[in-house]
């Protein structure tokens, strides 16, 4: 199994909350239509935190990295992008081999 984490940093002008409600009621949704996508989180920062360099991560799950791929190639893939791009400053991908100490559930 593999991990696509993005980190995206809101674009000037746009509130914490309004980015974690769009990230969370607007973007989540783009993401659940990517072939092959086995799981789906989205973290944002609490809104008691100071400024940071990122506001939130997302993680998208998939069996191998050609799924991933597939997946980011997808028109699903290029809509959640142009949609992030729209929203976020910066955003950084990190292709990932997980490796599960403790689970959380």
């Amino acid at each position: 199994m593999v991990k696509l984490v993005s980190l995206m940093k809101r674009k000037q002008g746009l509130s914490r909350e309004d980015f974690a409600n769009w990230a969370v009621k607007e973007h989540s949704p783009l993401g659940l239509k990517f072939p092959g996508v086995r799981g789906y989180h989205i973290s944002v920062l609490a809104p008691d935190q100071p400024e940071t360099e990122f506001d939130g991560v997302f993680e998208l799950w998939f069996d191998d990295m050609d799924s991933l791929q597939k997946a980011l190639d997808s028109p699903a893939g290029h809509a959640a992008r142009d949609d992030a791009m729209a929203h976020a400053e910066k955003r950084v991908h990190l292709r990932t081999q997980e490796h599960v100490i403790k689970d959380s559930h």
